[in-house]
């Protein structure tokens, strides 16, 4: 199964090159770090005496619940070197923004086996970890084979993502088998992993790594606004959003029909904005970017906001009367729902969550999230949030579940010491 498997990634390499030249941020920059997706490094200057850690981290999301795990491995085993490979540029901008120089940093090969083995030659990974679920069979394999240890930690597969694994159902089988410890964020990722092929024995269950990632340190305003008048507006984040959803999200303002309430939609690539900004135009609305001209303000005296940029949404979460977690009213399985929780806010979304469908689950139960899949149904969730009598009470909610669910960084050290 595996030799036809490579056959396969040969026949794919070219669209994986289309696909990569084509994203709208692919750079000059990043043209010269082609080879890094082809498994040659830059000449990295580190001790060969020192064991390397690997952790691979996809994009943004992973690469920021993996941040305290990386310090603790740093601290934990001083004699080791930490190499973090990511996959996309944004992930690779985040952990440059983070780390600079502290860790090792390149892009992820393709996963060709040729590209693999020179990667592996070069680095000699002392033990492999995979943040969630970025299972490459090629990878997985030659570090099997090379008796490298491969840790699976903050595991998650969706019932959606198990049917996808078992279309190639031998090759996925065998590769999951040679995983040594997976570390799941339900018991239903647990089963599911089962169920693909994963040793039932080395499977744990905790907590999501992202619990432990979220930032209670001072927050910085990263945008102004008018004092007098955020006194006298409701603040609606709509955040990480995707398209079709946007004009949804804005139906369910218009039904709301609350002059005291400000909408703002963060799309999940701010690129999108002005895609945004051509229905607003038509809806014969008042609107404004976050970011005009290099100067960032909050506009409340036009009914909408719409956010062009990275980096602003913590801060709106902190000034917001509630917010909405997009990815959720298409089958995309929703993006963080964790970030607004730590500002104790009431959350809505749409009914999509498998990417945090055990989080999510828990949010619902505590009366702290709301689901709707339509305007009517929306609209009617922002208006008893807005009218919320008792925010005081979401707020103390909202911080004794982030306590509950904290620590999962220390405990997957411990586990990690038998690898290393």
């Amino acid at each position: 199964m595996i030799f036809f498997y490579n056959l396969l990634t040969l026949f794919y390499l070219p669209i994986a090159f289309i696909k990569l030249f084509y994203k709208k941020n692919f750079s000059f920059e990043e043209f010269k770090r082609i080879r890094e997706r082809l498994g040659s490094s830059k000449t990295f200057k580190f001790n060969k005496n020192k064991n390397i850690i690997w952790v691979h981290a996809v994009s943004v999301g992973e690469v920021n619940a993996s941040v305290n795990l990386i310090r603790k491995l740093k601290k934990v085993f001083p004699n080791s070197d930490i190499l973090v490979t990511t996959t996309t540029q944004t992930g690779s901008k985040r952990l440059k923004q983070v780390f600079d120089e502290e860790v090792f940093h390149q892009y992820l090969p393709f996963d060709v086996i040729y590209f693999v083995k020179s990667f592996l030659r070069y680095w000699k990974p002392h033990c492999l970890i995979l943040i969630e679920t970025e299972i490459w069979p090629n990878i997985i394999n030659q570090c099997f084979s090379r008796k490298i240890p491969i840790l699976l930690l903050n595991g998650r597969l969706s019932n959606k993502s198990l049917k996808n694994y078992q279309r190639l159902k031998n090759l996925s089988a065998v590769t999951f088998s040679k995983i040594d410890m997976i570390i799941s964020q339900s018991d239903r990722d647990r089963k599911n992993f089962i169920t693909i092929g994963a040793n039932s024995n080395i499977i744990h269950v905790d907590s999501s790594l992202k619990f432990d990632a979220l930032d209670y340190g001072s927050l910085a305003a990263t945008f102004s606004y008018d004092e007098n008048l955020i006194k006298k507006k409701k603040i609606i984040t709509c955040a990480s959003t995707h398209p079709k959803e946007e004009e949804i999200l804005f139906e369910s303002f218009q039904v709301l029909n609350d002059d005291s309430a400000h909408l703002v939609l963060a799309p999940r690539h701010p690129e999108r904005s002005n895609e945004i900004s051509e229905f607003l135009i038509r809806s014969n609305i008042s609107f404004a970017f976050l970011n005009n001209d290099g100067f960032n303000h909050l506009n409340l005296k036009n009914k909408v906001t719409v956010v062009n940029e990275i980096g602003h949404l913590n801060f709106l979460y902190s000034i917001s009367h509630t917010a909405f977690i997009g990815g959720t009213l298409i089958e995309h399985g929703g993006q963080n729902f964790l970030e607004p929780v730590k500002y104790g806010i009431p959350l809505s979304s749409g009914n999509s969550k498998y990417n945090f469908q055990e989080i999510a689950d828990q949010l619902i139960e505590l009366n702290i999230l709301k689901c709707g899949s339509n305007v009517e149904e929306i609209s009617s969730i922002w208006k008893m949030a807005l009218k919320e009598d008792n925010p005081e009470l979401i707020k103390q909610k909202s911080a004794d579940y982030i306590i509950s669910k904290s620590g999962s960084v220390d405990r997957s050290i411990e586990k990690i010491k038998k690898y290393i």
